[in-house]
């Protein structure tokens, strides 16, 4: 972004979250949605790791999965594997349309400019 910007608010004696939430917020939205998403995908990569940390008192659901399957019950850790894909999904759909829905709020700007 364009220090400019601040230079412009702080001589118009805006202060200075204010510009941060009417200029700075809704022009980086979209690079904040997507880095959002990819916290979140690097989060569901590291729940595999976790399977090495755990304690006796704590059961996490990639821990349940493996232990059903050691213990022989396929079904069962299936299901909860499947559970598992099913809230990646469905927090990635979520995304997708709350991204859609905030950019077309904030993102209006975009359509006017033209290069």
């Amino acid at each position: 972004m364009d220090a400019r910007f601040e230079s412009v608010a702080a001589s118009l004696k805006q202060p200075f979250y204010r510009t941060f939430l009417r200029l700075t917020i809704p022009a980086c939205t979209p690079a904040i949605l997507d880095i959002s998403i990819y916290l979140f995908v690097s989060d569901m990569t590291t729940v595999s790791a976790i399977v090495f940390l755990y304690s006796p008192h704590t059961t996490l659901a990639p821990v349940a999965v493996l232990n059903m399957d050691d213990a022989g019950d396929i079904t069962p850790a299936a299901a909860m594997g499947m559970m598992i894909i099913d809230t990646a999904a469905g927090v990635k759909i979520l995304h997708y349309l709350l991204s859609r829905g905030i950019e077309a709020k904030t993102q209006t700007w975009r359509s006017a400019v033209s290069i």
